[in-house]
């Protein structure tokens, strides 16, 4: 993952690690028929992941006062219901790997698009805060 993603915050640098983690097997894995089952596991480790996730990171927005915080909200619904319209009605074998696929751009563009300025902001709104507690600590 680059630096740039980075928040600074231990729980989420490493979900983040992990989520791009399971993005990359996804996207090695669906051309690959014979790998379905993996891949069901993977969307429900990826799913759950996300879950726990997008709790935690929008508790973070919220207590930074993150202003797109509203709209933020509602990019996490929409790609937690990608996953829950996959377990629901599975797409048929046809229609798979381009569902995998979108899935997998999903999560992905979530990242590059909102977690990028969300990151910045935080960092913005916790470095004061940290540069202030360690001057405390100091003295």
């Amino acid at each position: 993952m680059e630096q740039k993603y980075y928040i600074g915050v231990p729980e989420i640098d490493a979900q983040h690690e992990e989520i791009n983690a399971l993005v990359a097997l996804l996207r090695e894995a669906a051309p690959q028929k014979e790998q379905r089952r993996l891949i069901h596991q993977t969307l429900k480790r990826l799913h759950q992941l996300l879950r726990t996730h997008f709790e935690y990171e929008e508790s973070l927005m919220a207590m930074v006062a993150y202003p797109d915080l509203p709209q933020h909200k509602k990019v996490h619904k929409g790609v937690l219901l990608l996953f829950e319209r996959y377990f629901d009605d599975p797409p048929p074998q046809s229609d798979y790997e381009h569902y995998i696929g979108t899935i997998g751009a999903k999560v992905f563009a979530h990242v590059m698009e909102h977690d990028a300025p969300m990151t910045t902001s935080i960092k913005e709104r916790l470095m004061p805060s940290r540069q202030q507690g360690r001057k405390e600590a100091e003295t």
